[in-house]
C-alpha cells in the first residue's frame, strides 16, 4: 500500500511539473512559429533538455538501488520529498508569459497546442502509473526521466495531431478576409524586399492618410499569410481608400499567396539581399521569391524599385508595368527616376535635398540613416506615382517618427543611445554605423551580437562589419558567442585594441555593464538583439 502511494504522490509530482514546465517549452515552439523540424533541431543545438527534476529522479533510483524495497518507510519518505523538489523546481524558474525579450503569447492556437499536450502527456502517465509494477522504483524512476526529458516532444505530437483542424481553420479564416478585403477595395500597395519593408510601409502609410486619403496598413512586423489574414478581419473596415501591406518572403509562394489574398495594384520592391538566406538556400531562391510580387502587380500597375540594389533593378527590368520607377542614393548605378544629394546627420535628424521630376526639394526628417533615407524614397515614389503632391509630401516627413528599434535616437540623463535592435543587416549595421560617426560624442560605444540568417555569407559579413566598426567605436561589447568569432577577428584585423573589447553572455549583462560604466558625452549603439532562441544560457 505504502509503494502505492509513493508511486502516486511522483506520479502526481510529475504531471504538475510538466503542466508549468511545458510553458518555458511553448515560448520557444512558439518563436519557430511551431516548425516542427527547426524546434527539433533547436532542442538539440541547444541541448536544452532537462537536469533538474531528471537528477532528482536519479537519486531516488540510487536510493532504491542501495537501500531496496525492505524499508518502506524509508522509501516513501524519499518519494515524498521528491516529488515535494519536482514540484517546487518550476517555481524557482521564470514564468515565460512574462519573461524573455519575446514572452510566450498564449494565443488561440498556442491554448490548444498546449491543452492537447497536457491531455496527451497525463494519458501516458496514467497508463505508465497502471502498468508498471508500484514496488519497482528504480523503473519507474527511469520511465519518469524518459517522460520528463520528452517533454518537448509532447508539444510537437500535439501540433501534428491538430494540424488538420489548423489547417481547416486558417483556410475559413483566409476566406472571409478574402471576401472582406474584396468587398471594401481598397487600393493595395504591396511591399516586399530583404530589409525596409516596415519602415517603408510605416512612411508611405502615413504620407497617403495626409495626402490621399484614408489608409489601411497592419502594425510592427506583421507581414504573414495569417497575420495580414487576422489583421483584415479584425481591423479593415468600409472607408479605407488605400492599403499598405507589408509581404514577407518564408519561401517561394509566400508572397504570391500574400497576392491571392490582397491583390496588388502596385509594388515596392526595397531590396534582394541575404536576409534570411538558410532559410532559402541560395540567393538564386530570394531574387524569384521576391519576384513575385512583382509578377503580381498588373500590367497597367505601378511598380518602384530600389535603383541602388541589383536584385530590385533587375526585378524592375523584367516585370515592366505602365509605370515603372527607380529609386536611390547613387546616380552612378544607372538611372533613378528619384534620390537624394546634400545629406547631413543630426541628434535632430536628416537634413537633404529630394529630386524628382527635374525639381529639387529641400527635406528633412525626423529619421536617421542611409537606409532610412531609401526608405522614405520609396514611400515619395509611390506616393508622387499615385498622385499626391511632392510638397505636401516633403512637409509630411517632417512629422514621421522612426519605427521602434529601428534607428531611433533616445537621450537619457547625458548619453544618447541609437537603438537600430531590429533584426540586423550588412546594409543597416553600415548605415547606422555612419550615424554613430555623425553624431559628435566624447566616446561612441557600440553593443552588438552580430548579424543572423545569412548563410554561408554569415561570417563575411559581421567580420566586415567588425572591420568598419573599428575605426569608428572606442569601446565594443559582443553578446553571446553566435557570431562571437568573426566580429572578434574582423576587430583584431583593423588593430582595434583589445583592452576596448568586451564580452558579454546575454543582453541582459551588457546593459548593466553600460548602467555601471556611461560617461557624459557617450553615444551607445544597440545594432541587433536576438530573439531567445539564440540565448546561449538556456536552462531546464
Amino acid at each position: 500500500m505504502l509503494n502505492i502511494l509513493g508511486a502516486f504522490l511522483l506520479y502526481l509530482a510529475i504531471a504538475l511539473f510538466f503542466q508549468r514546465r511545458i510553458l518555458r517549452y511553448l515560448r520557444f515552439f512558439q518563436q519557430q512559429e511551431y516548425k516542427n523540424r527547426l524546434y527539433l533541431e533547436w532542442i538539440l543545438e541547444k541541448r536544452a533538455f532537462d537536469s533538474r527534476a531528471s537528477l532528482l529522479l536519479a537519486c531516488l533510483s540510487v536510493i532504491a538501488l542501495f537501500c531496496g524495497q525492505s524499508n518502506e518507510l524509508f522509501i516513501l519518505a524519499a518519494q515524498l520529498l521528491a516529488a515535494i523538489a519536482i514540484i517546487i523546481i518550476p517555481c524557482f524558474e521564470e514564468d515565460p508569459r512574462k519573461f524573455g525579450k519575446v514572452p510566450l503569447k498564449m494565443t488561440e492556437r498556442a491554448l490548444r497546442i498546449y491543452r492537447l499536450s497536457l491531455v496527451l502527456y497525463s494519458c501516458i502517465l496514467l497508463l505508465s502509473f497502471i502498468t508498471l509494477p508500484s514496488q519497482s522504483l528504480i523503473l519507474q524512476s527511469l520511465v519518469l526521466i524518459f517522460l520528463v526529458q520528452s517533454t518537448p516532444l509532447f508539444l510537437v505530437a500535439a501540433n501534428c495531431l491538430l494540424q488538420p483542424f489548423e489547417q481547416k481553420l486558417q483556410q475559413t479564416f483566409l476566406n472571409e478576409a478574402k471576401a472582406k478585403i474584396r468587398s471594401i477595395n481598397p487600393y493595395v500597395i504591396g511591399i516586399t524586399g530583404s530589409y525596409g519593408k516596415t519602415s517603408t510601409k510605416s512612411i508611405l502609410a502615413e504620407l497617403l492618410n495626409v495626402a490621399l486619403g484614408p489608409t489601411f496598413w497592419p502594425p510592427k512586423s506583421y507581414n504573414t499569410l495569417m497575420g495580414i489574414t487576422r489583421e483584415i478581419r479584425e481591423r479593415l473596415v468600409p472607408g479605407y481608400r488605400y492599403a499598405v501591406v507589408e509581404m514577407g518572403a518564408y519561401g517561394i509562394g509566400s508572397i504570391e499567396k500574400l497576392c491571392e489574398l490582397c491583390p496588388p495594384k502596385a509594388g515596392i520592391v526595397t531590396a534582394v539581399g541575404l536576409m534570411h538566406l538558410e532559410r532559402f538556400g541560395s540567393e538564386a531562391n530570394v531574387f524569384c521569391a521576391k519576384s513575385e510580387l512583382a509578377k503580381a502587380v498588373p500590367k497597367d500597375g505601378i511598380l518602384v524599385c530600389n535603383g541602388d540594389n541589383e536584385g530590385a533593378r533587375q526585378i524592375a527590368a523584367q516585370n515592366p508595368k505602365a509605370i515603372t520607377l527607380l529609386y536611390g542614393l547613387d546616380c552612378s548605378k544607372g538611372h533613378l527616376d528619384c534620390t537624394v544629394s546634400e545629406v547631413s546627420f543630426s541628434e535632430e535628424g536628416a537634413h537633404f535635398f529630394l529630386h524628382w521630376k527635374g525639381n529639387r526639394h529641400k527635406a528633412q526628417t525626423k529619421l536617421l540613416g542611409k537606409t532610412s533615407l531609401s526608405n522614405i524614397l520609396a514611400a515619395f515614389t509611390m506616393a508622387c506615382a499615385l498622385g499626391a503632391k511632392p510638397e505636401l509630401l516633403i512637409a509630411a516627413l517632417q512629422n514621421i517618427e522612426p519605427v521602434d528599434n529601428r534607428l531611433s535616437l533616445q537621450k537619457i540623463g547625458d548619453v544618447l543611445w541609437l537603438k537600430d535592435a531590429y533584426n540586423s543587416n550588412p546594409e543597416g549595421f553600415a548605415a547606422a554605423l555612419e550615424v554613430l560617426q555623425a553624431i559628435p560624442a566624447s566616446r561612441r560605444i557600440l553593443m552588438t551580437p552580430g548579424m543572423i540568417e545569412l548563410g554561408e555569407k554569415q561570417y563575411e559579413s559581421n567580420y566586415n562589419a567588425a572591420k568598419k566598426a573599428a575605426g569608428i567605436c572606442d569601446l565594443l561589447i559582443i553578446v553571446g558567442v553566435t557570431n562571437r568569432k568573426p566580429l572578434e577577428e574582423g576587430l583584431m584585423a583593423a588593430g582595434f585594441p583589445k583592452e576596448k573589447l568586451l564580452f558579454m553572455p546575454g543582453r541582459q549583462e551588457g546593459f548593466e555593464f553600460l548602467s555601471d560604466n556611461l560617461k557624459t558625452g557617450d553615444v551607445v549603439l544597440i545594432e541587433n538583439d536576438l530573439v531567445d532562441l539564440y540565448e546561449p544560457n538556456t536552462k531546464f
